[in-house]
């Protein structure tokens, strides 16, 4: 039987959105055993493949366990965000900056030791193992990316014949998976502190990642749910009539989007471009050719509503001096809360992004009846 495969991209807080998918899917097939034989993760995206793949063998379960830890999840429950706590990180890496200091301790403007005791009391790796043995899951990758080589690895768990690759800067690398890949997926650059994991320190998967589909596909899915977390494709830009020079978080803004959001919206392009060519190919001249290319069935889910203007709503919800460093005591500025929704972890920003994504899956139920009947 053909694998099923599901890729949840990252964006921080962003990621809420994807549980208001998965709990669509959910009610939808209340009987459903487990949809996604292949589950692969990145950044935030990892925390919810690795919730989802730990909270056992009944989908709506582990949905409702995942739905659960984002309505709760607050700031505090991810960073320290006390005022001291974040000045004293600031100066820190400010002081490293100018006068150097000790290059083995790990640079980062925030402490995500919260962070830490939240996914160890909440993701089962032990479990994540067992649904493996069981034959309920075939695998589950996370993202990260080293710092020494700039290669993008995917550490994943998974069947027995699932071997590891490498290609050019990209590569997938098996291991039993611990804590502490999920917290290398998760650590945005310069915002949470990269993580060591044998000879090299790791950072947020999204970096330097032009590939996101691809995982999945080399560990056995032919068919691929994308989980976004953009509204690119749904909400184009609209260019302001006036514009002041950009300010530092603008540009800061920017260059995350720039990570989290299109790289992904490119590698959707690229697949679909590639799934047109070959059906253009007559099988005979793909077997004589010797190329290992079929089209692959693509349902990709993303945000009808621009994230980005949601969080501009509850910006008050961040801790003052990140919300001074966002640009949020500021008017409303070209990109909104963008830089924002990416620390915003508050229970009213994520009740509404679950609720968008809802929505989102509840309007696409005609593409999502047909992705799921294929596999039967």
């Amino acid at each position: 039987m053909a694998d099923v495969g599901v890729v949840l991209t990252g964006g921080g807080a962003r990621a809420a959105y994807q549980v208001g998918v998965l709990r669509a899917i959910s009610d939808m097939y209340p009987d459903m055993g487990f949809p996604f034989q292949v589950i692969i993760g990145t950044s935030a995206g990892a925390i919810n493949a690795l919730a989802l793949a730990s909270g056992g063998a009944i989908f709506r379960h582990s949905v409702s366990r995942l739905e659960q830890l984002w309505s709760e999840l607050e700031t505090e429950h991810v960073y320290r965000s006390n005022t001291y706590d974040i000045l004293r990180n600031m100066t820190s890496v400010a002081r490293r900056l100018l006068a150097g200091g000790n290059r083995e301790a790990p640079l980062s403007l925030l402490n995500n030791d919260p962070l830490r005791e939240l996914l160890a009391r909440e993701v089962d790796f032990n479990a994540v193992r067992q649904r493996i043995g069981e034959g309920v899951i075939s695998a589950v990758g996370v993202n990260a990316c080293g710092y020494a080589t700039g290669q993008n690895i995917c550490f994943f768990d998974g069947r027995d014949d699932l071997k590891s690759w490498s290609v050019g800067q990209r590569a997938g690398a098996r291991t039993e998976l611990a804590l502490e890949h999920v917290l290398a997926s998760s650590a945005i650059p310069t915002v949470f502190p990269p993580v060591k994991i044998n000879r090299e320190y790791f950072g947020d998967g999204v970096t330097r990642q032009m590939a996101h589909i691809s995982p999945a596909l080399r560990l056995g899915a032919d068919r691929v749910m994308v989980v976004g977390v953009s509204a690119n494709s749904m909400c184009p830009s609209k260019r302001p009539s006036r514009q002041e020079a950009p300010a530092f978080a603008q540009i800061i803004a920017h260059v995350f989007n720039g990570m989290f959001l299109d790289t992904l919206d490119y590698d959707i392009d690229r697949l679909r471009l590639i799934n047109q060519l070959v059906s253009l190919v007559p099988n005979d001249v793909l077997e004589a050719s010797g190329l290992d290319l079929k089209p692959i069935e693509l349902l990709e889910i993303s945000p009808s509503e621009r994230i980005d203007e949601i969080a501009a709503r509850y910006m008050d919800g961040m801790p003052m001096v990140l919300r001074n460093l966002v640009g949020g005591a500021a008017p409303r500025s070209f990109t909104g809360g963008s830089l924002a929704s990416y620390l915003l972890f508050d229970r009213r920003f994520s009740a509404e992004l679950i609720k968008l994504g809802y929505q989102d899956a509840q309007s696409h139920a005609r593409q999502i009846e047909r992705f799921f009947d294929q596999k039967n």
